[in-house]
């Protein structure tokens, strides 16, 4: 079907298409490099079922845009179409959710990714069960790939202890995901997670930011023991006794009841009690999803280096990105 003769056939349906109010829909072609650009184009086609259905009654066999009696499609053919429609959309979906900036440490962030997969490998898992190689030997062909492709990115999640990690330093969520969520044969999996991360902690981060005490002192005067006997009697006892590992006691603690709607402002609050975990956190927490960011910042960039601008260096281009978001995430205070 050419979209030019469907655009045609559009404006001369006038009254078919006051009756299904859709005037300002047309149909979509999908492309090798917009993400759901597949899933897009069905679900536009099948909101313009009638219209598509009336402009191939109406060409087929006709001279101009003519079209064949094998370009009808069958009531068979559309229920497939809204079966491809349906595996698609949690693709869809999770693309919307992880493609976003993550403002607060959520829709975009790390910790997000490995859900993220299992919730796809779950819903096409069960859909392996409904569309069985008898009801559908080619979507049942079709969602086994998936599930291919999908365990072989999955399992490459192992490679890094970030993705786990970071799901765990979400506070409402910590180590009980994996117990939660991975049984059925998986329970092997959360021991060697938890060792992982563990490992992670222990090697990059723990211990690597100290708060000094009350008592410690600058002042070359006042490192003379006898200047803060009031601070060594007060604190001294308690500082021997509160050494904890800050990641333990973390994962003791009992979950929140509900995720902070900031994640980013709710660590920053654990600065006095837990700095090199806020420090883990903050460098996990603000690892993107996906790319889409970056190419937004490359797509802004093109647009700042025009013709007129074709000497700017890269610290000019770096400073006016950097300022150009910090001030539309109004992190500037406006005075006028």
């Amino acid at each position: 079907m050419q979209k030019v003769g469907f655009d045609s056939h559009i404006q001369n349906s006038d009254s078919m298409i006051k009756a299904n109010k859709i005037l300002e829909l047309q149909v979509i072609a999908d492309n090798q490099t917009r993400w759901n650009s597949t899933y897009l184009m069905l679900e536009r086609a099948l909101k313009l079922r009638v219209r598509i259905d009336s402009f191939i009654r109406e060409h087929t066999d006709v001279g101009g845009y003519s079209l064949s009696a094998a370009d009808v499609l069958s009531k068979e053919e559309w229920q497939t179409l809204q079966t491809i429609r349906d595996l698609m959309f949690p693709f869809w979906l999770l693309t919307l959710k992880l493609q976003g900036n993550a403002p607060g440490g959520s829709n975009g962030a790390v910790w997000e990714i490995l859900p993220a997969m299992e919730v796809l490998i779950n819903r096409f898992e069960d859909a392996s069960k409904i569309h069985t190689p008898r009801k559908s030997k080619f979507i049942n062909a079709s969602i086994n790939n998936a599930l291919i492709k999908l365990r072989q990115y999955y399992h490459l999640l192992d490679d890094s202890p970030v993705y786990a990690a970071s799901l765990v330093l979400n506070p409402s969520i910590k180590e009980r995901y994996f117990e939660n969520k991975w049984v059925g044969g998986q329970e092997e999996w959360t021991p060697k997670t938890k060792e992982d991360i563990q490992a992670f902690w222990t090697t990059d981060y723990k211990d690597k930011i100290v708060i000094e005490s009350p008592s410690a002192s600058t002042s070359p005067q006042e490192r003379n023991p006898e200047f803060y006997i009031f601070e060594k009697y007060t604190y001294g006892q308690l500082a021997a006794s509160n050494v904890h590992d800050e990641y333990d006691t973390y994962c003791t603690a009992p979950p929140l009841p509900r995720e902070p709607p900031n994640l980013i402002q709710y660590w920053d609050g654990q600065a006095a009690t837990s700095p090199s975990l806020l420090r883990m956190a903050l460098d996990l927490l603000s690892i993107p999803a996906m790319s889409a960011e970056c190419e937004r910042v490359f797509s802004s960039s093109k647009i700042l280096i025009s013709d007129r601008r074709n000497r700017l260096k890269d610290d000019i281009i770096e400073a006016n990105e950097c300022l150009n978001y910090w001030y539309k995430k109004g992190y500037f205070v406006d005075y006028d």
